[in-house]
């Protein structure tokens, strides 16, 4: 048999027949799946066959997942060992000079023990008095007056040291300087030099007050004040009785015009002491004043026969004034060839009615000036009152008349005496003076109160005037006499060292050839770019944050930012101080000896004087506000220009090796600046420096109302040194300008960081954020140590105490709160903030 055939039938064997009882009647089974359907097979795997053919399709995304649980968790892993690593990681420190520096100033100056949300003045200020004690020179020492004396420090040493190919303007600042020095030869002359100068202004060599008798006529006796006053302006430069200027015209700055009102430059010569300029934010403020239409009433004046009831204080004072005046005069008597004809007793007697008789009669005058002046009414800025010299003369007759005074023409023969001097010739049809209202009612008055006063007490009081601002360039006795009465009433006061006195004469009189000497030449490559960059991005930073202000109307906004981009900045020094010729251009026509240090002084203001005058017919050129030797910083509305020195860009201001610092130091110096342009007071000049209205009626009553937040926080500023307030309305204008000059210096800086990257880490402050370092840079720049004396000064300026300019914009920066994390309702997170810009 074939075993494995497997062709016809099955392959075990041959077919096998079944009977019919055995065979079951069903249906063909073809395959599995039939078999199972009819419940035939049960297949022992089936679980298996069928979980597989279940879950076939998900087991890559069950794979998928698995990944990623693994990919995640090494993550994690990862993440977590790079933050350790980075944590272990040295911080990337700035290590220059500058930084270190910086770094030390501010750990020296803080106490760190204070809450910087409590008290941040404290906080950033608390030790620096200590290591910087206040010199006897100084009632008062901040970082302005710190730096002011190195650079007269700075000046000395210059004019001390032995130079070569210097322009003559240098040669005669040394030269100068030497003459100050000289202390000898100012002893040998004596009082010499003071007697010429006042023969040759028509008084004598002493009041001829002091030789009156009881039998003195004082009709026969005769002085023409006029004149004199006038030779004063023109070979001093000094006003007495009467204020002069060619000042730029407030409608349009591109011209000048004269002005005229109460006397503005009392002092022509530099002083003796080092206190700094208190800055204004502006130019002659004084005369800008003067362009707002003031009130005024009618015009009285009756000379005070008795003396109001002094404290006890002011009558120490006066006192001390009287004995001073008498003792200046008796020098004068006896340096004199011509000896008054006097016993020594009926002398003194003389000097001591003579020294009162000055003393009252000044303090009438001085009432004059100050009672006339009232609040401004800026709603008629524009309205600048201009007179012809005639207009003039028919006011103030009136006034005198009215008070049963003698009317004298004056105004006339006063310009035509001033312009003697000049090339310029004047028309009085077409040539208008402006004078204030407030002005033309102290000429009025001032002319009806010396109608009445006899002419030997005229000539009295103007001798003293000028030989009071001369003397103390002169002997060592009279520097002595001087410094006495400066010390009892001005307590905490010592004398200045004589080389810096001199330093800072040559300074004040010949700043520009000064700077010559102290000027960086790499100021141009190397400085004043980041100036110009920092200032552009205030200017930006002040721009975004107009477009925020909610209370300006749109056309408002586009002249604010028109004025924005045409405000002009005046850097450093004059960009053609180092260039040849120009600064022999600049002091054409002054001459200095060295052997005569008071002539020299008066040469140079009779140079300045004419020049004014000559200028009268000139165009406006723009020129610097101050001298790039002055720590101090301007804003001139009438130029629309802010002028920052080049002793301002050095530290402690600048150049203090990070962005932070910078900008929370100078950046928010020059924000101020630029924020005045828009101030109370800025607001009134438009981009062209005219006062014009620029701002829409509605955008100034919603500024009026946003202003009374700032009085009202500042006023409620308490000194208890002095049991008193700040007075909130008197520095609104300077309040308003350091809190936008502080948001825009952090705005700016915030871009600058931005573009630059990061800053590296102050040594020593290295968990401190570049913001925190801002604020702190900014509360170190107000750093003070303050005398009594000092701070009721202060409450007498337009700037507020050190410590509450600090205090006041940092209270009103929410970002400040954030970034030290004050809780809300704390001191220095209010829930009440002023904004404006």
């Amino acid at each position: 048999m074939n075993a494995w055939s497997g062709q016809e039938g099955d392959v075990m064997g041959p077919t096998v027949t079944r009977t019919g009882s055995a065979k079951p009647n069903t249906p063909p089974l073809k395959n599995g799946n039939d078999l199972r359907e009819s419940g035939y097979l049960i297949a022992v795997g089936s679980r298996t066959s069928r979980f597989r053919r279940k879950y076939k399709k998900r087991l890559p995304f069950f794979v998928i997942i698995i990944i990623f649980l693994l990919l995640l968790i090494a993550f994690i892993i990862i993440t977590i060992l790079y933050a350790l690593a980075v944590h272990k990681k040295p911080v990337k420190l700035c290590k220059s000079t500058e930084c270190l520096r910086s770094a030390a100033n501010l750990a020296l100056s803080m106490d760190p023990s204070a809450n910087p949300c409590d008290n941040f003045y404290q906080y950033a200020c608390g030790n620096w008095g200590s290591d910087h004690p206040r010199p006897d020179t100084y009632r008062s020492y901040d970082w302005f007056r710190d730096k002011q004396t190195k650079v007269y420090t700075i000046v000395r040493d210059f004019l001390n040291r032995n130079t070569s190919n210097q322009p003559k303007a240098v040669q005669q600042a040394k030269e100068m300087y030497v003459g100050c020095m000289d202390t000898e030869t100012l002893n040998k002359r004596g009082l010499k030099p003071v007697i010429a100068v006042l023969e040759s202004l028509g008084l004598p060599p002493y009041p001829t007050y002091i030789n009156i008798t009881e039998d003195f006529d004082y009709s026969t006796y005769t002085f023409d004040w006029l004149e004199t006053v006038i030779k004063i302006k023109t070979q001093i430069g000094m006003d007495v009785l009467i204020g002069f200027d060619i000042y730029t015209d407030p409608k349009n700055s591109s011209v000048y015009r004269m002005v005229m009102g109460s006397p503005e430059t009392t002092n022509p010569f530099p002083s003796t002491h080092t206190e700094r300029k208190r800055h204004n934010g502006r130019k002659s403020q004084n005369i800008l004043k003067r362009f707002i239409k003031e009130t005024s009433s009618i015009y009285h004046v009756n000379r005070r026969n008795d003396k109001s009831d002094d404290d006890e204080e002011d009558e120490k004072i006066a006192q001390v004034h009287k004995i001073f005046y008498a003792e200046l005069m008796k020098l004068f008597v006896l340096e004199s060839e011509d000896i008054a004809k006097l016993t020594e007793v009926d002398l003194d007697k003389n000097l001591i009615e003579a020294a009162s008789e000055y003393y009252t009669m000044s303090n009438d005058l001085y009432e004059l000036e100050t009672d006339n002046s009232t609040e401004a009414d800026e709603e008629d800025y524009g309205n600048t009152p201009e007179y012809t010299v005639d207009e003039i003369q028919t006011h103030t007759d009136s006034i005198v008349e009215l008070n049963n005074g003698t009317a004298t023409p004056i105004w006339r023969r006063y310009l035509e005496g001033l312009f003697s001097v000049s090339t310029t010739e004047l028309d009085f049809e077409k040539d208008k003076i402006l004078i204030a209202d407030s002005d033309l009612k102290y000429m009025s008055l001032m002319e009806t109160y010396v109608s009445r006063i006899p002419p030997v007490v005229m000539e009295l009081y103007i001798w003293v005037k000028v030989a009071e601002v001369m003397s103390v360039h002169t002997t060592t006795e009279l520097r002595d006499l001087f410094q006495r009465a400066y010390e009892q009433t001005h307590s905490h006061s010592q004398p200045t060292p004589r080389s810096l006195q001199c330093a800072n004469a040559v300074n004040d009189m010949l700043g520009m050839a000064v700077s010559y000497g102290i000027a960086d030449p790499h100021f141009f490559n190397v400085t004043k770019p980041k100036i110009i960059t920092m200032i552009e991005e205030l200017k930006d930073a002040l721009a975004h944050l107009v477009g925020e202000a909610k209370w300006m109307d749109d056309n408002t906004k586009v002249a604010t930012y028109q004025k924005i981009i045409n405000m002009k900045t005046l850097i450093g020094f004059p960009d053609w101080l180092l260039e040849d010729g120009k600064l022999e251009d600049y002091y054409d026509g002054i001459d200095v000896d060295p052997k005569k240090h008071l002539e020299n002084m008066i040469n140079i203001n009779q140079v300045k004087t004419k020049k004014v005058l000559n200028r009268f017919r000139d165009g406006n050129n723009f020129t610097w506000a101050t001298d790039p030797t002055e720590v101090n910083a301007y804003h001139t509305f009438q130029e629309n220009t802010i002028t920052v020195p080049m002793v301002m860009l050095q530290h402690p201001f600048f150049d203090l090796g990070l962005d932070s610092l910078n900008y929370g130091s100078l950046g928010t110096v020059l924000g101020h600046e630029i924020t005045h342009g828009f101030d109370n007071f800025g607001r009134l000049f438009d981009k062209n420096g005219n006062m014009l209205p620029w701002w829409s009626n509605s955008t100034i009553d919603s500024y009026v109302n946003m202003t009374q937040c700032f009085i009202d926080q500042y006023s409620g500023y308490y000194i208890p040194e002095l049991d008193d307030h700040v007075d909130g309305k008197k520095t609104l204008g300077e309040n308003i300008a350091d809190n936008g000059g502080m948001r825009e210096a952090l705005a700016a800086l915030k871009h600058h960081l931005k573009k630059r990257g990061p800053e590296p880490k102050l040594p020593g402050f290295e968990h401190f954020t570049s913001e925190q370092l801002f604020f702190l840079s900014y509360g170190n720049l107000w750093c003070d140590v303050s005398t009594k004396e000092s701070l009721k000064s202060d409450l007498e300026d337009e700037h507020s105490p050190q410590k509450f300019r600090a205090r006041g914009a940092l209270q009103n920066s929410q970002e400040f709160a954030k970034a030290w994390r004050c809780p809300p309702g704390s001191n220095m997170n209010p829930t009440k903030r002023c904004i404006i810009f």
